[in-house]
């Protein structure tokens, strides 16, 4: 923590690489644009540098890296709202906003780093399904689409792949397995 503080830049390179994936794919379901998610997630870390002596612990650079995310996200939606007045601001901050308790973020961003790993580590097909379908919010035309393949070898491989990724949660811990129980449940 120390060495962050000082200014070094591979102990800011670990904060990036342990949080990057995480925080790209939270600005992602909130703004729902990989680039524009990927931006917002640049300024963050850049954000974060700049005030690096500000810092106790590893807790609170989570924190500030989360509400940072989630403060750029809503700015982002809300000159969307201003230019195309299709949104409702109170009805956005209403959907991003239901627990703005920053250990529930960190508990959530956890959770979905941990599910990353675990689809990482699918057979190639069974995880591009799962991340595009459930991550990404693909419709199965779309997976069709974008894998060449059969409408079958996409429910296929969801098929696998979500009921590999339960096992392996089920034996984790029994609250991720719930909350993707409940994840897997909305999206059927």
């Amino acid at each position: 923590m120390y060495d962050f503080r000082a200014g070094n830049e591979i102990a800011f390179r670990h904060f990036m690489k342990q949080h990057l994936h995480t925080l790209t794919f939270y600005a992602y379901k909130i703004c729902r644009s990989k680039e524009v998610a990927e931006e917002i997630v640049a300024d963050t870390f850049s954000k974060l540098w700049q005030r690096k002596d500000n810092f106790e612990s590893e807790i609170s650079i989570k924190s500030f890296l989360y509400i940072t995310t989630r403060n750029a996200c809503l700015d982002y939606l809300r000159s969307v709202q201003q230019r195309t007045s299709s949104l409702s601001v109170e009805l956005v901050e209403d959907l991003v906003l239901r627990d703005t308790d920053p250990l529930t973020h960190l508990i959530h961003a956890e959770l979905i780093k941990s599910l990353v790993n675990e689809i990482e580590r699918l057979p190639q097909r069974q995880g591009d399904v799962f991340r595009m379908y459930y991550l990404e919010g693909l419709n199965t035309d779309e997976i069709c689409t974008r894998l060449n393949v059969t409408p079958n070898a996409v429910f296929v491989a969801k098929k696998k792949a979500t009921a590999t990724i339960r096992k392996i949660f089920s034996k984790k811990d029994l609250l991720a397995y719930l909350i993707l129980t409940q994840l897997f449940l909305i999206e059927q």
